[in-house]
């Protein structure tokens, strides 16, 4: 088959079908792949991507499938484990598959062949070379190495670049911008979404292996988050007071203590430590303000007038000591609002006015948020007279005692913010929370606009604190 033929049918077919069972799973046997394998040949797929030499020709035999082939092996002082060697090569060629796909990172092989000469051995044995690429620099070395087709078949599997969430189509498209060669999305993909992107984006085929044929990870992703066991710390930390709860496993608020808000971020750490000491919580969540990174649990990013010597604080496990899950305290109450069962499975937003204004919107149990935590700013908004939705809403701002015309202003801002949100997110629900967002005062445009107060009153940060562990958003 002529890479004009093979790219053909992906143009009239572009899904392709990885068969491939986790060693050692209930799936990790040829007749079994072979059904597989069939159930998709028989619904239109026309190409499969197969492991070893035998399962190739067989499947390849009874199903008539285009069949990239792989050899997977691994050799001593090599991280490099698809088709490494001219043997895995050859023993492919045997099989008559269409195309060979072997490891195109730039580590270390073994044995005496290098990417350029197997890839030349895999074409003066009829096949195509199909370079299976790490990143940018990679599918360039593979171009020049004369590969037929690039995939992003390890993207996030080594460390010469960070793994995305799902599809690093960010990689395919940088790419497809490299060379004019046929592209290959794979890595990831479970989403029907996901696929059309790539595809959008130049990809000339997707490979799509475990959200079709993975029962051992599709259980994995789908399996019920094991409750925690004993209780758990949460921390809510705000313009004013922190504070520190302790949770029972069902999320039953036990005991709460609080103090003015520590000037700086060694000494917000060493009272949080001391809490955890006194308490012995499992696992820790933490609301805080500022912008924190889910990942590392770091705020990159503080308001200093609200949050002073805030910016570098860590909430991770390596930090104190047990299992640590952060996010900014907006983001974290909308979540906890999300996991009641009135809102559970509703598209929510809650707005937080305390010190200052948090906001979060949760849909189909994913926070919306950015990769490194970033949230939306509608406390930012500007109002006609200059000033920002969170100076006018603001406790920090409005004092203990108002005057009515501030009032007037917070009033006028809370229906800006509203509106904002709806338009945003187009929710099903909005909760207020908050100092400000639960007074007395406030209440009639609360009620005026539908909103709903939080059922958890004063300690929505401390509930959605709680949440982030017992609930993993992530």
């Amino acid at each position: 088959m002529t890479r004009a033929e093979f790219l053909n049918a992906l143009l009239k077919q572009p899904l392709v079908v990885s068969v491939q069972p986790n060693e050692g799973s209930a799936v990790d046997d040829t007749e079994t792949l072979l059904r597989l394998a069939k159930a998709s040949v028989a619904e239109g797929v026309r190409t499969l991507r197969l492991e070893g030499a035998e399962r190739v020709r067989r499947i390849r035999r009874e199903t008539g499938a285009i069949v990239i082939g792989l050899i997977k092996k691994t050799y001593p002082y090599s991280p490099v484990y698809v088709t490494p060697t001219a043997a895995e090569v050859d023993a492919l060629l045997e099989t008559g598959c269409e195309v060979i796909a072997l490891d195109g990172t730039l580590r270390p092989r073994p044995g005496a062949d290098d990417f350029r000469s197997l890839v030349a051995r895999i074409q003066r044995g009829g096949a195509i070379a199909m370079a299976d690429c790490d990143s940018l620099e990679a599918a360039q070395d593979a171009v020049n190495a004369g590969a037929n087709i690039i995939g992003t078949t390890l993207a996030g599997y080594t460390d010469a670049r960070p793994a995305t969430l799902g599809p690093d189509l960010d990689l395919v498209r940088e790419i497809v911008q490299l060379t004019r060669l046929p592209v290959l999305a794979e890595g990831r993909y479970g989403e029907k979404w996901q696929i059309e992107a790539a595809l959008r984006i130049g990809a000339a085929g997707v490979v799509v292996g475990g959200a079709i044929n993975d029962p051992v990870k599709n259980t994995r992703a789908l399996l019920h988050v094991a409750p925690q066991e004993g209780d758990v710390g949460a921390v809510d930390i705000g313009g004013t007071w922190i504070r520190f709860a302790v949770f029972s496993p069902h999320w039953d608020l036990l005991e709460v203590t609080r103090e003015p808000l520590p000037p700086t971020k060694k000494q917000r750490e060493a009272w949080i430590k001391e809490q955890i000491a006194k308490t012995k919580v499992g696992a820790l969540g933490v609301s805080t303000g500022g912008v924190v990174d889910p990942t590392t649990g770091e705020v990159w990013m503080a308001k200093e007038y609200l949050m002073p010597d805030h910016v570098g604080m860590v909430f991770d496990s390596a930090t104190y000591g047990l299992p640590t899950r952060a996010l900014d305290d907006g983001l974290a109450t909308a979540w906890g609002h999300a996991c009641l069962s009135q809102f559970a499975g509703k598209r929510v937003a809650t707005l937080a006015v305390g010190t200052g204004v948090g906001c979060g919107f949760v849909a189909d149990g994913r926070i919306a948020t950015g990769p490194r935590g970033e949230y939306s700013h509608v406390n930012d908004l500007p109002l006609v007279n200059g000033e920002t939705c969170e100076k006018a809403l603001g406790g920090r701002f409005l004092g203990s005692d108002a005057s009515d015309e501030d009032k007037a202003v917070a009033e006028q801002a809370l229906r800006v913010a509203i509106q904002a949100i709806q338009t945003m997110w187009f929710p099903e629900e909005i909760v207020i929370g908050g100092g400000v967002g639960l007074s007395s005062w406030m209440q009639p445009t609360v009620v005026e606009l539908g909103l709903k107060p939080s059922p958890f009153g004063g300690d929505a940060g401390l509930f959605g604190a709680a949440a982030l562990v017992l609930y993993p958003p992530w």
